[in-house]
């Protein structure tokens, strides 16, 4: 694999640390002293809460970093109603009360982020904290904003220029340990500065850089189970990663007679360097009577061993350029922004050596479900003579998304209240160019360097795979290779999409509480172009039309108790892979797998209700109990069937495509508690109590119901702290029930799911400690602990003993430091 960039992380923090030095140098210069603890955060972000006209949940400033958080993702994930779903475990995609990341929205100071992937979903892992001051979670959504979400709506804030007074500096600077892997060096490092220039100009900057290595163990099994039996492949997977991440933000603000010029630039790249060494079996086949309920005998067994060297890269900026001010007696805010994404998945190298035996029997045994072992009577399949070169495989998959958005709002002050109204125009673009060419050559895996490998599951025998650099060095050899297979239009597909909104609403506020009511109209068209299998063009659009009445209602009990209802309707659009008229798929031996896209899919709506109780005590003190229902129509599920035909093509090795459910219903329960005492101890928890279901009605006479996709029905956080005189320590437990991840039926007709070709997502508990010691007002020594209980992730086909995908990432640590004036 390629060299760590070992001379960059030294400058950077040779930078870093001499930064340090200078600004404390130079501390009579700096005017604004920032010092905020755990316990102050929480408070800060309650009253944001109570402070707001709809439902939001808010993560505030220090807390930011106050957990042993190493992503955006990560940082919700301690609100209540909120869960995420990790990669190699990190946190990248945020759910909430439920709900997928592809339907929620995200923005970045009002500018809504676009995906790098080819849907809807945004990637949070590469996103950094250090560049946010706060983050907003809206549970019910107001006609001012974008309706394109049934979950709700995610805002990451940077700090506001115009709110410094002087000079503001902060630095940090720490390095993580993980436990399964070798490099030792894995920095993390930001700097952040703003300055009043003038009465009427203030700016900040704020960069960070980080790097981490992951080491990750992995088993798997292919497509579903039958009668409890391993029927398909299964796969043992070492992965090790190195994961660097560079952010920049730039905020400006400049005063003027009649209010404010704001600019604000946002931009983050994610490098991601990967080698996946997998083993795998496959062409299992029973030997009839010699099954057991947790073993079996196959009478064929196929060797695949398989190295792939992935180098890729992701990016996400957002910018934003508007004003806000006075023109009469209307406050009014024109803003343009510009969001882009970017997946460039094209410098790999991925090769598969095949040892296809035909006579090699064996046993498969599942005792400990998560980690079965396979025994072939012939042990000769292992060697790397006989693993013959199958095929070089290179890809070069670059996604790109871009969205030019205008808006303009408007409000002033009536007798019956603020009265608002607003028009938006946003243009959104998804390209993805998606192509494969494959390379045979007559070689074995001995000719390429066997590497062995100290695999950590006891009875488990992971084969000899080839030495990655060789692999990868195989670009510059092409030219001694045969093409075998090429594709370089199947997987491309562009789309277009078009919203245009308009809104008016009304707040209404008296002496016992608050009223914002209104509606908004938003007008979609979208436009997408693919390629059938003979590389003609095929295209396809929809136009939508949405009407989205809303009120949120704050009614004040007392002093310290607060009522809140609302009712709100929203919608999801369908994702842009999912709509594209396309498909994709791999002919391996005359199996034919792959997916097949649906552009009839209509987009998610659906009537959501609110309604909670607030109590706000003295310091710290808060309780709520908050009750939620959604009303849902055309749920999109993933399907996926044994044998169909798609677009022309015959699927006989599994096609998965996505399905609208008729209706489906999701009721929740939230509870919030946070107490502090007056030594300093503190206690904050939430839990979600949630159920949902969706109903398929295929035909007129066949009905079925599923749990909702990706629902977990409990999820809770619960934090324990010390908050007192130079300690700031905490203990924070996350855990989520089971869910659903996709459908699988077994014939070709969508009249019934089979459970056992359904796969879940087991139950997951992760136990953080964080530790932060202030020698001073300015510094700060932390020390955190993640995933203290080495917990792996599990995923299963219908039951838990049949595997699907077992993940073991170890624990990890980091010790660091924090500098501020």
């Amino acid at each position: 694999m390629k060299n760590h960039s070992i001379i960059f992380k030294t400058l950077a923090c040779a930078v870093v640390l001499c930064t340090f030095s200078l600004h404390a140098q130079d501390v009579d210069n700096i005017e604004e002293v920032v010092v905020i603890g755990s316990k102050a955060s929480l408070i800060s972000a309650v009253d944001k809460q109570r402070e707001a006209d709809n439902i939001i949940s808010v993560v505030d400033s220090d807390a930011l970093g106050g957990f042993a958080d190493t992503t955006a993702a990560e940082a919700v994930r301690r609100l209540s109603g909120i869960s995420v779903e990790n990669d190699q475990g990190e946190g990248r995609y945020i759910t909430i009360r439920g709900l997928s990341s592809d339907l929620n929205s995200i923005a970045v100071n009002g500018a809504s982020m676009v995906a790098p992937e080819n849907g809807r979903s945004v990637m949070l892992d590469g996103l950094p904290t250090e560049l946010l001051e706060s983050i907003t979670v809206a549970k019910s959504l107001t006609p001012e904003m974008d309706s394109d979400s049934i979950g709700g709506r995610i805002d990451f804030n940077t700090k506001k220029p115009s709110s410094i007074d002087g000079k503001l500096f902060k630095a940090k600077i720490q390095n993580n340990f993980s436990q399964y892997a070798d490099e030792n060096f894995n920095p993390k490092m930001s700097i952040t500065y703003g300055e009043k220039l003038s009465d009427t100009f203030a700016n900040i900057l704020a960069v960070t850089y980080s790097s981490k290595d992951i080491v990750a163990y992995n088993n798997e099994t292919g497509f579903g189970w039958e009668d409890g039996l391993m029927n398909d492949d299964y796969e043992m997977r070492f992965y090790e990663l190195t994961r660097e991440r560079y952010g920049l933000s730039y905020d400006a603000d400049l005063l003027v007679s009649e209010g404010r010029v704001f600019l604000s630039a946002f931009w983050n790249q994610y490098d991601d360097a990967e080698l996946r060494w997998k083993d795998e079996y496959g062409k299992i086949k029973l030997i009839d009577g010699t099954e057991t309920a947790t073993s079996m005998q196959t009478e064929r067994i196929r060797h695949d061993a398989e190295t792939r060297v992935r180098y890729e890269t992701r990016t996400l900026s957002a910018f934003t350029f508007g004003f806000e001010g006075m023109m009469g007696d209307w406050i009014i805010d024109p803003k343009i922004s510009y969001s882009f994404a970017e997946e460039d998945d094209s410098d790999n190298a991925d090769v598969t050596f095949r040892n296809d035996m035909k006579d090699t029997v064996g046993t498969i045994e599942w005792s400990n479900p998560q980690r079965p072992t396979i025994t072939p009577s012939d042990t000769s399949i292992y060697s790397p003579s006989e693993l013959g070169f199958k095929e070089l495989e290179i890809t070069e998959n670059v996604s790109k998304d871009s969205e030019f958005a205008f808006s303009v709002n408007a409000e002033r002050e009536t007798d019956l209240g603020t009265l608002k109204v607003g028009f938006k125009s946003k243009n959104r673009e998804k390209d993805v160019d998606d192509y494969i060419i494959v390379y045979e050559a007559d070689m074995t895996m001995a000719d390429f360097d066997p590497q062995t490998l100290d695999w950590q599951f006891a009875g488990q025998t992971f084969s000899q795979q080839a030495n990655p650099d060789m692999i990868y060095a195989l670009r510059n050899q092409l030219d001694s290779l045969s093409v075998d297979f090429s594709n370089d239009y199947a997987r491309d597909f562009v789309t277009e999409e078009k919203v245009n909104a308009l809104y008016i609403q009304n707040t209404y506020t008296w002496d016992k509480g608050v009223i914002v009511a209104g509606v908004r109209y938003e007008d979609t068209s979208t436009e997408s172009q693919a390629f059938d299998q003979d590389g003609n063009q095929v295209f396809a659009g929809s136009d939508h039309s949405f009407f989205a009445p809303s009120i949120n209602i704050k009614y004040f009990l007392d002093d310290r108790l607060q009522l809140r209802g609302s009712i709100w309707k929203g919608l999801s659009r369908p994702g842009f892979k999912k709509t594209a008229p396309k498909l994709d798929y791999d002919n391996d031996e005359g199996d034919i797998s792959g997916s097949a896209g649906n552009p009839d899919l209509k987009p998610y709506e659906a009537v959501n209700y609110d309604l909670s109780l607030e109590f706000y005590g003295d310091d710290m003190t808060f309780a709520s109990v908050g009750l939620f229902r959604k009303n849902i129509e055309n749920a999109i599920y993933p399907k996926i069937y044994k044998t169909a035909t798609f677009l022309g093509v015959t699927f006989n090795d599994d096609v998965e495509t996505w399905e609208n459910a008729q209706d489906s219903t999701i009721n929740g329960l939230e509870l919030n508690l946070q107490y502090g005492w007056e030594n300093g101890i503190y206690f904050a928890g939430n839990i979600t109590l949630t159920d949902g279901e969706s109903t398929f009605e295929p035909t007129d006479d066949v009905s079925f119901t599923t749990p909702f996709r990706k629902l977990a029905d409990e999820a809770f956080n619960i934090s324990l702290g010390y908050d007192e005189g130079p300690w700031d320590v905490r203990l924070a437990a996350n855990y989520r029930s089971d869910y659903l991840d996709w459908l699988s039926d077994e014939g070709d007709d969508i009249d019934d799911v089979s459970e056992n070709n359904s796969r879940f997502v087991d139950n997951y508990l992760q136990v953080d400690f964080t530790a932060k010691y202030k020698t001073s007002d300015n510094l700060e020594f932390k020390f955190e602990a993640v995933n203290l209980g080495n917990r792996e992730e599990y995923y299963y086909w219908g039951n838990e003993n049949q595997l699907s995908q077992y993940d073991v990432y170890g624990r990890n640590y980091s010790l660091g430091m924090t500098y501020n004036f």
